[in-house]
């Protein structure tokens, strides 16, 4: 099991392949553009830091798309 992220285009721009905690980090490990592997560390000041990023209208929807996805991959198998 993967998770992906696309471009606009629909171009896989990263292919993660596992989460994983490390000490206080959050540890990715992936490919980046089909061709370069990856392991990317999140810390958690960066954490606290996105929390910027984030609008109520999407703290509310991913719980939402959390379901979509669980309807969804049950459907294409």
């Amino acid at each position: 099991m993967s998770m992906k992220m696309y471009d606009v285009h629909k171009n896989v721009l990263m292919d993660i392949s596992s989460l994983k905690k490390k000490g206080n980090d959050i540890v990715m490990k992936g490919m980046l553009m089909g061709t370069m592997p990856a392991t990317i560390y999140v810390k958690p000041e960066e954490v606290w830091g996105a929390r910027k990023m984030l609008s109520w209208s999407l703290i509310f929807y991913l719980p939402i798309m959390m379901i979509k996805g669980w309807r969804l991959s049950k459907r294409s198998k």
